[in-house]
């Protein structure tokens, strides 16, 4: 049984309900997961996901797939870190996104490069650069950022902000621009959309700079939240972006995807990482358990949808 028509946002009652039975059983059988503090902690942990995660799912609408986005996240807390003024940090961490999302795409669309190697070759570029720029954890982020990033609003923690702008920004450009309707046109049949007027290479390079922008304010957001940049800050959201987009349901070969879909995806990730915390489970099971949900997320998508 689905629901919000499945064959175009991929959601389901199993996408929708992880979340809700995860945050149920973590409720019942850990007091500390229910106390205040470890929910704002738990709101924090998820900003960063969300936001590249959601830039993530605008290239996987159109069959595309970004690794280079943890190298950007890391890039931009390197700019972050350098930079006493925090405008200029903001300005060359969204330059960043858009020159890396457009060497993407056009590698990707006219230079026909297949999308994991041409955005794995980004990623492994970028990360020498973030070392160059700060090779080792530190430098000083403007006191600005980090009160934009840790701070309230009328008493809403400045995470839950960056989630509701992130997931508000990427709904009313997949719902209510031209744009947006050529992501799913162009993900779902190439050839059909080309023939119905879809410039589609130029669609392509547009999906692959929203996502590398999103990465970069991601990266600024990461940073800000914990003080300082890191070139290997975003060493581990490549993998969780792809994971929390398959686990909200989004088609990995295009044209079916949705943003609540992706915020499902990215609470079902956040749930399990602070289950782990309070479970006392060692930290590095995090990545062993995203590889396994990333396995059984694409394994359980219809074979000929996904390729196989």
């Amino acid at each position: 049984m689905t629901t919000l028509n499945p064959a175009r946002t991929g959601l389901t009652h199993y996408t929708l309900g992880l979340p809700v039975v995860l945050v149920l059983l973590l409720a019942a059988t850990q007091a500390d997961f229910r106390s205040p503090q470890n929910l704002l902690n738990f709101s924090g942990q998820i900003g960063a996901l969300l936001i590249v995660a959601v830039g993530q799912l605008f290239v996987t609408l159109v069959a595309g797939i970004d690794l280079s986005v943890g190298s950007v996240m890391s890039l931009a807390s390197a700019f972050a870190a350098t930079q006493s003024d925090p405008l200029a940090a903001v300005a060359m961490a969204t330059a960043l996104g858009v020159a890396v999302g457009t060497v993407n795409g056009m590698g990707v669309a006219f230079a026909g490069v297949h999308p994991l190697v041409m955005t794995l070759s980004t990623a492994t570029f970028l990360q020498g650069l973030a070392y160059v720029v700060l090779p080792i954890p530190g430098g000083s982020i403007a006191p600005a950022m980090t009160a934009a990033a840790t701070g309230e609003a009328a008493g809403i923690p400045a995470p839950l902000l960056w989630c509701a702008a992130a997931a508000l920004a990427a709904s009313i450009v997949l719902r209510r621009t031209r744009f947006g309707a050529h992501l799913f046109a162009v993900g779902g049949h190439p050839r059909s959309a080309y023939l119905n007027g879809v410039r589609v290479k130029s669609v392509v390079v547009g999906a692959y700079v929203w996502c590398s922008v999103a990465a970069a304010w991601a990266g600024l957001f990461l940073a800000a939240r914990v003080a300082a940049g890191d070139p290997a800050l975003g060493a581990s959201y490549a993998l969780e972006s792809v994971a929390a987009v398959a686990l909200g349901g989004v088609q990995l070969t295009g044209g079916v995807g949705s943003v609540a879909g992706v915020v499902a995806g990215v609470l079902s990730l956040g749930l399990m990482t602070n289950g782990l915390n309070l479970f006392g489970v060692s930290p590095f099971m995090r990545g062993v358990l995203t590889g396994v949900l990333l396995l059984a997320a694409v394994s359980l998508q219809r074979r000929h949808i996904v390729g196989m």
